[in-house]
């Protein structure tokens, strides 16, 4: 008798760097009370995956949660996934860390479920073409992918009842396609209409398949979902729905129908990820041409419009993020020292691999419907295991120092990266800045700052409903704010926020108007070509910057130098010669881990970093985290006013529009009325607070 296959699989992951308190609240709103609703229903089977981070969590904190795991792998109704331990985008690591990532995370699951998996999920279901091979060689013989994958390939919804085999360079795997349809029902169309779905698909006849893969999160932790999926019981209803209908629906698992069909045929799909991912690596104004396009195409064909027009590809955040970009390509960096160390030292260089691995989590190099890059929480936990990925390897390699004079960063122009056992840093011939200011030992990158850039969403803030509006929708259709006014921090950059900025502006331009993104530039020295180079004296590392630029009709020079003289200080020199008469601010953007809680101490005075302020006549002031154990002293050689104001960005997250603090913007204005040449100069220190 035939019957409809059905393919349940759920993926619960977190990301590296989470606080503690949202890990407990997702464990106790969602993993624990679903593991608890399939203890009640035996006769169904589905298939799990929590990332590695996640289950390390739940094994050192709710070790009861894993008992329960190895009871359903036990009874053979669970089914678990490997993948990457840590959620990597697969496709865009170093090949080594590929692999590596999928084997270790199978050996993990081996170990403490006495599982050894055949199956993996696929982090954002991010597919390229080349991915079988790794895949098949880390031991994997099949895993899901969106249906939307598949009809990119010009497949339709009917040849989508099954599994493909694909391949590259003849190493096979098996694809299944995961139905976009089901993840828009479930949980959140009625069990009626879901199981009526089910029927429907049941009646073309032969034996179906049909595949949902999806988060595991929606079931409690999605807004309003708690309530609708326990309290008010749909999920138990689904499932008893599903075991009263045993006589034609077969719950079954990825490796059970695998052994007993054959699959559809082969297939190639292109680089893909789901459909929704497409619209989100799109520029803000070709997002909404995006959307409105759809929309307009589906009332002419329906469905069909949404794999007839597509977006871009993942690896298009990092061009639409310079931010996302600087951490993946430091990444690559930091992978090769790591792996040249395990060469030498095996053991401690899979500490190393390990903190690399954690420093590769897929979350923060990317935005869509979740905060990701824009938390800068998980940013920083990328900086901070790379960081200590970076010091592990060169204890290894025995590296006091190393300078790297080449565009690491893959965007056309020329960077310098110094890495030495106390300090990282980066400068990039565009506007002769700093991209990266790292304290190695505190694992921390000072200069880890997003710029203010349009978002699609943006344009919907002002038809956003209010929170806690109780429908219980797909979070793909929540927008909601979280505070009132925010259209007016709706305020774009209009050039990436590093530091070491080089600005000429009139003696009438104010905090504000550096705030608003509205100051009005007098020189071509933000964007401009300086040229670069450097020098080693026994300990002391030099680097020099020059630009011979223009300052409205005049020439104007700036040579600036970086020295680097002892582990916790460095020295920045400036000489300009020409003829100017104006403001001349250097910009400095600094996050202490994001923390809107440290605090700028000017004379007497002391305030918090995020706040918006104006001092004049200064020769010295400090920042202090507490966090971090970590003051950071700045001394001037003569006295300049300091202006400094909050970088904050209007960002989507899972609850809905809010607010982020992303770091500060100090700016030294120095009043200056020059013919000829004019030296400046300015140091940081960084120490520990001694209180």
């Amino acid at each position: 008798m035939s019957k409809l296959h059905l393919i349940l699989a759920f993926h619960n992951h977190q990301p590296v760097g989470n606080f503690d308190h949202v890990l407990e609240e997702c464990y106790m709103k969602s993993y624990l009370p679903f593991l608890q609703a399939l203890l009640k229903h035996p006769g169904l089977k589905v298939v799990l995956h929590y990332s590695g981070n996640l289950l390390s969590w739940i094994q050192r904190r709710h070790p009861e949660a894993i008992d329960i795991l190895q009871t359903l792998v036990k009874t053979k109704r669970v089914e678990i996934l490997s993948g990457g331990i840590y959620e990597p985008i697969l496709s865009v690591l170093p090949e080594k860390d590929r692999l590596l990532q999928i084997t270790e995370f199978s050996r993990f699951i081996k170990k403490n479920l006495d599982y050894t998996p055949k199956g993996m999920w696929l982090a954002e279901r991010v597919w390229e073409p080349q991915m079988p091979k790794f895949i098949s060689k880390a031991g994997i013989e099949y895993l899901p992918v969106d249906d939307y994958h598949f009809k990119l390939s010009g497949l339709e919804e009917g040849d989508l009842l099954g599994y493909y085999i694909t391949e590259d360079e003849g190493h096979k795997i098996s694809v299944f396609p995961g139905s976009e349809k089901l993840r828009y029902y479930i949980p959140f169309r009625s069990v009626d209409e879901t199981i009526s779905y089910f029927r429907e698909i049941y009646m073309r006849g032969g034996n179906p398949l049909l595949t949902m893969a999806d988060d595991g999160e929606k079931f409690g932790v999605w807004p309003n979902t708690y309530k609708h999926c326990y309290e008010d019981r749909w999920l138990d209803n689904f499932l008893t729905a599903i075991e009263n209908s045993s006589d034609w629906i077969e719950t079954t698992t990825f490796s059970e129908y695998h052994s007993k069909f054959l699959p559809l045929g082969r297939v190639y799909l292109p680089t893909a990820s789901y459909r929704e991912m497409g619209e989100w690596t799109l520029p803000s104004e070709a997002s909404l041409e995006y959307e409105y396009v759809l929309e307009e195409l589906q009332k002419i064909i329906g469905e069909r419009s949404k794999q007839l027009l597509r977006g871009s590809i993942w690896r298009s955040f990092m061009v639409k993020y310079p931010e996302s970009n600087h951490i993946h390509k430091r990444m690559f960096m930091i992978s090769q020292k790591v792996h040249d160390a395990c060469k030498i030292n095996r053991e401690k260089g899979h500490e190393a691999l390990v903190e690399l691995w954690k420093g590769q989590c897929n979350d923060a190099y990317w935005h869509g419907i979740f905060g990701g890059l824009y938390l800068p929480h998980l940013r920083s936990s990328l900086y901070k295991h790379l960081l200590m990925a970076e010091s592990l390897a060169g204890d290894i390699l025995k590296e006091n120092s190393r300078i790297d004079h080449f565009d690491f960063d893959c965007d056309g122009f020329d960077d310098i990266v110094i890495n030495t056992k106390h300090l990282t840093l980066s400068v990039t011939e565009k506007g002769g800045s700093l991209t990266e200011l790292s304290l190695n030992k505190k694992a921390v990158n000072i200069l880890d700052i997003l710029s203010r850039k349009p978002e699609a969403y943006h344009s919907k803030i002002v038809k956003a409903s209010d929170p806690g509006s109780g429908a219980t929708k797909t979070i793909h259709d929540q927008l909601s704010v979280k505070e009132t006014g925010l259209s007016d921090y709706l305020i774009y950059d209009n050039y990436r926020r590093s530091s070491l900025l080089d600005h000429f502006v009139s003696r009438e331009t104010g905090l504000e108007d550096f705030a608003k993104s509205g100051q009005e530039e007098l020189g071509d020295f933000i964007d401009g070509i300086y040229s670069m180079n450097y020098t080693s004296k026994g300990k002391d590392i030099i680097l020099s910057l020059s630009r011979e630029g223009n300052v409205k009709e005049n020439r104007l020079l700036i040579e600036k130098t970086l020295n680097i003289t002892r582990p916790n200080k460095i020295n920045f020199d400036y000489t300009l010669e020409g003829s100017f008469s104006g403001l001349f601010v250097i910009e400095m953007n600094i996050s202490l881990l994001g923390s809107p809680y440290a605090t700028v101490k000017v004379a007497d005075k002391e305030l918090q970093i995020r706040s918006k302020a104006v001092h004049e006549n200064i020769n010295s002031f400090s920042l202090e985290d507490k966090f971090l154990n970590l003051v950071t002293d700045f001394t001037f050689n003569e006295d300049i006013n300091l202006w400094h104001f909050p970088v904050e960005t209007i960002s989507l997250s899972e609850d809905g529009i809010e607010r982020l603090y992303q770091g500060t913007a100090f700016l030294f204005v120095f009043n200056l009325e020059m013919q000829g040449r004019k030296k400046l100069w300015f140091k940081m220190n960084f120490g520990e607070d001694k209180k």
